[in-house]
This record gives C-alpha cells, structure tokens and sequence, in this order.
C-alpha cells in the first residue's frame, strides 16, 4: 500500500526551496479545485523553479509525453527530450515505473514525493528529489508538472566536482510519499 500523508505533512517533507514553491504556488492556484488547468500556470511566477521543471502530457490511450524541461534537466541529459516517452528515455522496467507513477499522480489524482540516494547501476553516486504533481487541460485530458534536484557526491579519486554522464541510467532511489486530493 502506497504511504498517503496530509498536506501539512506532505509539504513539510519537501526539503528543496524550488520544490516547496512549486507545491505552494500548486495549492494557490488549485483552490478548492482538484488541480488547476495548464493555462493557470504562470511561468513568471516561478521563475525559481523553472530550471528544475518538467512536465508531461497524458493523452489518450495513456499516450505520456515529454511537453516541457527545464535547463538544469537539459543540463543532465544533453539532448532533445521534447516529445519523447518513458519508453523513449529509460529502460524497460524504469520507464514502466515511472509511467505507472506519473499515470497515478494525473488520474487519482494525487501528489508524489521522493528523495533519497541516486544510483548509477549499483553505486550510490548523488542525492535527489522529486516532486510530482497534476493538473488538467481545459479541453479536457490531464499532465504532470514536476521538478527535481539532483546533486552527484565528488569524484571520490579527484574531489572534483562529478558531471552527470547523458549516457548513464540515474535512478532515485528512496521513500515516495503520496498526498490524495479531494
């Protein structure tokens, strides 16, 4: 069973400045709604967080797409990702995870949280955290607007500082936190 928390509790487990502005700039302009619509963002008004963003689209058929990436996240992949599915950009059972993950967030709907360590295959390489949450279309059909932050540990043999690798499968490993919206 999926660990659901309250608001309070949900927010106060997010620990990075940007992600704790998504997630109060998420709840103004939800309301008393279930999610706000797409055109409700405003991405002046989280200008901070935008170089941490992503957001996907849920289209029929669960057809998940890549709408949109910040440049801390083009940073980490070194390429094109617009458009581009799980499937497109991960191994098969992390694509499959991941889109189990963001299908939930849009369809119950629901907030996700996780930090922890970040492996790369079986090495502890970084911390991160990941924020996940919904909103809808005014046409109808729903997304994901999210942000991260990842930070990998120095090179242990120079102490300099370690460059994400574009061809290297990064994985956040750590407890996910679900917030249900009524």
């Amino acid at each position: 069973m999926d660990p659901m928390i309250d608001a309070s509790t949900f927010r106060a487990a997010l620990a990075t400045p940007e992600l704790i502005r998504l997630f109060d700039y998420w709840q103004a302009l939800r309301g008393t709604r279930p999610m706000p619509l797409w055109s409700d963002i405003r991405p002046e008004e989280i200008a901070p967080v935008l170089p941490r963003i992503w957001a996907w689209r849920l289209g029929a058929d669960d057809d998940l797409r890549l709408r949109l990436v910040g440049e801390q996240v083009l940073a980490i992949l070194r390429r094109n990702v617009r458009g581009k599915t799980p499937e497109d950009l991960y191994a098969p059972a992390e694509a499959a995870a991941i889109r189990a993950r963001l299908i939930k967030v849009a369809r119950v709907p629901t907030c996700s949280h996780t930090a922890g360590d970040i492996f790369h295959g079986a090495h502890r390489v970084g911390t991160g955290e990941r924020l996940a949450l919904p909103y809808a279309e005014a046409r109808g059909g729903f997304g994901i607007i999210g942000a991260s932050k990842a930070t990998l540990d120095p090179d242990p043999e120079s102490g300099l500082e370690r460059p994400f690798d574009p061809q290297a499968l990064y994985t956040l490993v750590g407890p996910e936190y679900f917030l249900r919206i009524d």
